[in-house]
């Protein structure tokens, strides 16, 4: 096996004659320099045809781009011995999205659908020397709008006509995202020559974990170009184990079955080590070894429990035979051009994600099915995946065309991440049958255009072509009307939505959910980098026009104003929403944590961004964590001390995610301000393993001599030597009776790249925020409350020297 690698420098140019220009619209039909992988509209700015669609008001500038029809070219010269192989392939990973590919002047194929990988027979026309390759883009939205005419509008969230292309959906603008539309060659194009054969496809299937023993079946389809006797040979190993042998294969296909003692077994973040095998299978035709391929995989089982129980039917995800409660987020692409997200970024994020406790990350079908990194990252750090398919709030054809399309799409999605034990489940979409019935009253999901994709051709796909994990309809879904509370999964957005404040969410008792979420600004660093000085007050044009959600900003005031003291700056108001939107997260997820395992997961809406934005993410699109964030490394601990409010008390429970019981010592104290202890409870209690329980209820009259604008309660509880507590505040903080803090902090330096920050103050402060000023340093825990006459300490980890981080350091709070 050869490659010839074609990614790297292209050209590129408007495929329409010369028109006349303006400032908006610059003379793009002469020859232009591109990068493969790439962007239209990344290769337009590149070369300064267009200003940065992300800056101000930009997008609206460059809504010509989508427009037009784009041809890339590339020269480039071949061996003979490379062009003598029996089979020379041009493989495109992904073409963004109405392509048409020459080879020498001669039309080797055609591309409609984005999401899949393109293998074109190009040995009937490749030459030894110079060979020309050029790809025409047509206009993804002209391209889509012929066809809506053509088959008819349906009913569509957003661009109707976007549902007709096999495309990011979310290109054609969402309310997170702007509206760029995207061509181009936005994954690596080769060359790959064999002779007699290659490996096609590998899938290793854990069959069953009895004991201590695992069965694992590989699955080998090998693609001949001549006929005779193939020998394959297989490894199957992980450093300490090895299988190895040899088989004669007379077709096309090998199944082995793999007996391995002592399995040791992929668990997800939290429940215990993320061990991966490898498989590698090498084909021999002629004494010759012909091509080798590679995967790794994890001995893993996953089911799906949905039982009948007091509230209606569970959904809990068990793997390895446990339980699992599912914390996590949603995820979307984290750019509106995906070739410019680099590896860096992925482990950034997911490494984030898994710091923050959590176990599970919902792809988003309005997306892409992700790069490979993306899974191979979820699955060395433990992160379950939802997988949705790339369908999202809308109705979708059912033409024969369309839908021969999407089996396509589905079967090589399937096959390309199958082998990866992160995947837990196959989800057929984003809300299209719950907006569907919501939208139609009285009508069925098997109504709605597009159901046989979702009923009869996804399940069909999973089940022939894996078989290991379940396939959902859709997100959400289940029996009776798709978002039901009793069943299923459930999206969550009655609150912020509908303009209902967050403490609706104790109301809301769902089975599993995964949406919901509040609005906060980017970081003041990352929206400041968009916008000019005359831009930075909340209700600026500019600052609204990073806000895709109709009303959006109109909801960051009504809802900070329920909470805090309206902002009078930018920069408060950036700051007091993270905190509104931190609060909402931290009693959604304590709510529903309590209920484990009536309700079985909490995933937000949503982790990432795509480009500046006061959006529902927790870390935004400069990779710079929000307040939630950070209260999601509180609320996702696997330990967690929580307050319920009644009618007549105030609750404290703990919920236990391991699989340890816990004996520890209790404490629920009441405290002023100023540190007055008024009084304390302890109580020595056992929290069994996997678990959510009540310990104490306190009488509302025991609070009844206190004021209640001037104290809180706080539970400790602590196991070994970690402390897990939590506060209970009587008062909004708007009427809260604040004095100044008096805060110290001190900087020490504890390694190398590592410094501690030590904040002590004689008075409660709430909403403590650590910052440098000049360099971004990461900070470990941060937008946390001081008790009076405690400690608290968070760690910088950065290579600045400690007396300039000490300049740098910059630490505010809710009442300074």
């Amino acid at each position: 096996m050869e490659r010839y690698d074609l990614t790297g420098r292209w050209q590129f140019r408007a495929v329409r004659g010369r028109k006349k220009v303006s400032q908006a619209r610059p003379d793009v039909s002469e020859w232009m320099a591109a990068t493969v992988p790439g962007t239209v509209h990344t290769d337009l700015l590149a070369e300064g045809k267009i200003p940065d669609p992300f800056y101000r008001m930009n997008e609206l500038d460059v809504q010509w781009v989508d427009a037009e029809q784009w041809l890339y070219r590339k020269e480039f010269t071949l061996s003979s011995e490379f062009v003598a192989h029996d089979a020379v392939d041009l493989i495109a990973e992904g073409l963004d999205t109405f392509a048409r590919i020459r080879l020498n002047g001669k039309v080797l194929g055609e591309s409609a659908d984005m999401f899949v990988e393109h293998r074109f027979d190009a040995r009937r026309f490749i030459r030894p020397g110079r060979n020309v390759l050029e790809i025409s883009f047509d206009s993804p939205t002209i391209r889509a709008k012929q066809l809506e005419n053509q088959y008819g509008t349906l009913q569509v969230s957003h661009e109707s006509p976007r549902v007709y292309a096999r495309k990011a959906q979310y290109s054609f603008g969402w309310d997170w995202g702007p509206k760029l539309a995207t061509s181009g060659i936005w994954r690596p194009v080769y060359l790959e020559a064999y002779s007699g054969c290659r490996v096609e496809s590998i899938f290793a299937r854990t069959v069953k974990i009895v004991g201590n023993r695992a069965v694992v079946r590989v699955d080998v389809i090998i693609d001949r170009k001549r006929q005779g006797p193939v020998d394959l040979r297989m490894t199957v190993s992980d450093g300490a184990y090895e299988y190895r042998k040899s088989f004669h294969v007379a077709g096309n296909r090998k199944s082995v079955t793999v007996g391995i003692a002592n399995p040791r077994l992929w668990w997800p973040n939290g429940y215990g080590e993320q061990h991966l095998y490898n498989v590698s299978v090498t084909v021999v035709s002629g004494g010759i070894e012909r091509d080798t391929r590679s995967a790794s995989f994890g001995i893993r089982t996953v089911r799906l429990l949905q039982e009948k129980d007091e509230e209606g039917r569970s959904f809990i995800f068990e793997i390895n035979g446990v339980r699992m409660y599912c914390k996590g987020v949603d995820w979307i692409p984290s750019d509106s051009f995906i070739p410019r997200i680099v590896n860096s970024t992925y482990e950034r994020l997911l490494t984030l994600a898994r710091d923050a406790h959590m176990n599970m990350v919902r792809v988003w079908g309005g997306g892409i099915y992700e790069h490979g990194i993306f899974y191979e990252l979820c699955d060395r750090l433990g992160l379950m995946v939802w997988q949705d398919f790339m369908f999202a709030c809308g109705e979708y054809p059912e033409d024969a065309w369309f839908l021969r399309q999407v089996k396509n799409e589905a079967e090589k999605a399937v096959v390309r991440l199958r082998n990866h034990p992160c995947i837990a489940l196959w989800c057929g979409n984003n809300e299209c049958e719950w907006i569907f019935c919501r939208e139609n009253p009285g009508k069925k999901p098997d109504e709605m255009n597009g159901a046989v994709i979702f009923r009869d051709i996804l399940p069909s796909v999973c089940r022939t072509l894996d078989g290991t994990r379940p396939y959902w309809r859709s997100s959400p879904f289940g029996n009776g009307f798709p978002n039901e509370e009793s069943n299923g999964n459930h999206h969550e957005w009655d609150v912020w939505g509908y303009w209902k404040d967050y403490r609706d969410y104790e109301k809301v008792r769902p089975r599993f959910v995964t949406e919901f979420g509040f609005q906060a600004p980017a970081t003041m660093k990352t929206m400041e980098t968009v916008m000019l000085p005359i831009d930075r007050h909340p209700q600026s044009r500019v600052f609204e026009h990073h806000n895709k959600l109709p009303e959006g900003t109109e909801r960051l005031f009504r809802f900070q104003a329920a909470h805090y003291k309206v902002a009078g700056d930018i920069e408060d108001f950036v700051f007091k929403s993270q905190l509104v939107q931190a609060e909402a997260m931290k009693t959604a997820v304590e709510h529903w944590r309590r209920r484990k395992f009536r309700t079985a997961g909490s995933l937000i809406w949503q982790l990432n961004d795509c480009w500046p934005v006061s959006s529902w993410s927790l870390i935004d699109s400069a990779l710079r964590p929000k307040a939630s964030y950070y209260y999601a490394r509180r609320f996702f601990a696997p330990v967690l001390v929580s307050f319920r409010a009644t009618k007549d008390s105030v609750e404290v429970w703990v919920t236990n995610d391991s699989l340890v019981a816990l004996q520890s010592e209790l404490r629920v104290i009441l405290t002023l301000f100023d540190g007055t202890k008024l009084w304390t409870i302890v109580k020595h209690i056992r929290v069994p393993v996997n678990s959510s329980q009540v310990f104490t209820r306190i009488p509302k009259n025991r609070f009844a001599g206190a004021d209640h604008s001037h104290c809180y309660l706080r539970a400790l509880l602590q196991t070994g030597t970690q402390v897990f507590d939590n506060r209970y505040f009587f008062s909004e903080p708007k009427h809260m009776q604040a004095r100044s803090s008096d805060i110290e902090a001190e900087v020490s330096k504890k390694a190398d790249n590592l410094h501690e920050v030590s904040i002590t103050s004689r008075m409660l402060v709430r909403h403590v925020q650590v910052d440098t000023e000049g360099a971004e340093v990461e900070i470990e825990d941060n937008y946390f409350d001081v008790d009076p006459g405690d400690t608290k300490t968070t760690r910088l980890f950065t290579d600045i020297p400690l007396d300039r981080l000490k300049r740098m350091l910059r630490i505010r709070s809710l009442w300074d």
